[in-house]
């Protein structure tokens, strides 16, 4: 899995609760097919956290040296989850898919006879 270079909680591997608000992000195939990663990923002790672009790790709970497993947050109505390493997420499907909502429709501009 790759880190995002940059993102709303910084640099981690994010996951969506909602596959439409990952479809914004889904890798697109030559074919014009997507493609999106269905996951299992170990949160472990998460925080909920506003959007923070420096971290590069979770935080640590508050009085100790132990960071948090994990970070998540809201954003555009869907929860969203941070992880800050790889062993935390393991893909368990690749899933290959049309969206005809984000494809432009072609439209006929065929006439009807008798209107012209």
């Amino acid at each position: 899995m790759r880190y995002s270079n940059s993102g709303m909680w910084g640099k981690a591997i994010y996951f969506a609760e909602k596959s439409s608000y990952s479809d914004n992000y889904a890798f697109k195939t030559k074919e014009g097919y997507r493609q999106m990663f269905l996951a299992d990923v170990i949160l472990g002790d998460c925080v909920n956290l506003n959007t923070d672009k420096t971290l590069i790790t979770p935080p640590c709970v508050k009085g100790t040296s132990k960071m948090y497993d994990s970070v998540a947050g809201v954003t555009k109505d869907t929860n969203v989850f941070m992880v800050y390493a790889n062993k935390k997420a393991y893909p368990s499907y690749l899933i290959t898919y049309e969206n005809p909502l984000s494809q432009p429709q072609e439209i006929a501009a065929n006439p009807v006879k008798g209107l012209i």
